[in-house]
């Protein structure tokens, strides 16, 4: 296994060069592949260079904070406390981010400020794109699912979805799977429906197992499609899994079965390497690896929630 990347993190938002190692190498894309995390411990979403070595200032890619966006108060900028999500729409134009301060905000990535924000509450923990702009987040602790309207600038639907963590539109079905505690629920979007245009069409226990059946509430917790397949990545406290929406069954995941505490969990392209980011302390990292551990990105001081392969 190759020694991990080093960065030293600057909480002043700097990062000066320091002795490390090689940077892993990447080649499944013409252009280099990169990775957006949550980092917490400066209240940044980063675009890093996986190709680089990311102690270099030239790693970091694209940033953002709420210290730093002149289009948000000093109210708005306490709602962006523990950065939890991070995901491109279907274009790169703009990222939904959410936090468990209880805010969430859609961000212009060209300039890197936010377009709108709004204060959800109740531990926002993802969220995702609808088909006509509408963002749907999924709020843990408040074991709820929000429609938000952001050219309103309100919410205009909830459900009720016990401790929600996970959220991912499939273009194929024209549907929603939300992924939270011990099940994933398939909703249809009727977009002129009032007052509620979602709908729950159907319910799918995650498998129990002897260690799953250690957390009475806590389950489910990343939801990300398989590229190249019509299947999703599914994470828990103790396992990934395939997730298979045409028979809403599931399956070990192959090669890698147990594997615990993985917040986040992508893939780069059809068969390139597996990016996830497991927790080694408390709920966060100091950086990602591949599924087979033969790379490790680590940023010392940080305080990594979850990491994607960027993928518009």
């Amino acid at each position: 296994m190759r020694r991990p990347t080093q960065l030293a993190l600057v909480i002043a938002g700097a990062f000066p060069l320091s002795a490390c190692s090689e940077a892993p190498e990447l080649t499944v894309t013409e252009e280099p592949a990169t990775i957006l995390i949550c980092e917490q411990a400066t209240t940044r979403i980063m675009r890093m260079d996986a190709s680089l070595d990311w102690s270099s200032p030239e790693a970091v890619v694209w940033s953002w904070s709420p210290a730093d966006d002149p289009a948000l108060d000093d109210t708005q900028r306490k709602w962006f406390s523990n950065p939890d999500e991070a995901k491109p729409d279907r274009g790169g134009k703009q990222i939904v981010i959410t936090a468990s301060g209880g805010g969430v905000a859609l961000i212009d990535y060209a300039t890197a400020q936010a377009t709108a924000v709004i204060e959800i509450g109740g531990n926002p923990h993802s969220a995702d794109f609808l088909p006509d702009g509408r963002v749907v987040v999924a709020s843990s602790t408040g074991d709820t699912l929000s429609l938000w309207d952001a050219d309103a600038g309100e919410i205009i639907q909830k459900l009720t979805l016990s401790d929600a963590h996970g959220l991912e539109w499939d273009v194929m079905r024209n549907c929603l799977w939300a992924l939270g505690g011990k099940q994933i629920q398939r909703l249809h979007y009727h977009p002129g429906a009032d007052p509620n245009p979602l709908t729950v069409e159907s319910t799918v226990d995650l498998p129990v197992t002897e260690a799953s059946k250690r957390h009475p509430r806590h389950g489910g917790h990343d939801l990300t499609p398989i590229p190249g397949e019509d299947a999703y990545f599914v994470s828990d406290m103790d396992h990934l899994w395939r997730f298979d929406p045409a028979t809403e069954t599931f399956a070990p995941l192959a090669g890698r079965h147990e594997m615990a505490d993985v917040k986040s969990i992508s893939q780069l392209a059809k068969d390139g390497p597996i990016l996830v980011l497991m927790a080694t302390q408390d709920w966060h990292s100091t950086g990602p690896r591949t599924l087979d551990e033969s790379e490790i990105w680590e940023l010392p001081g940080a305080r990594i929630y979850k990491a994607r392969w960027w993928q518009e």
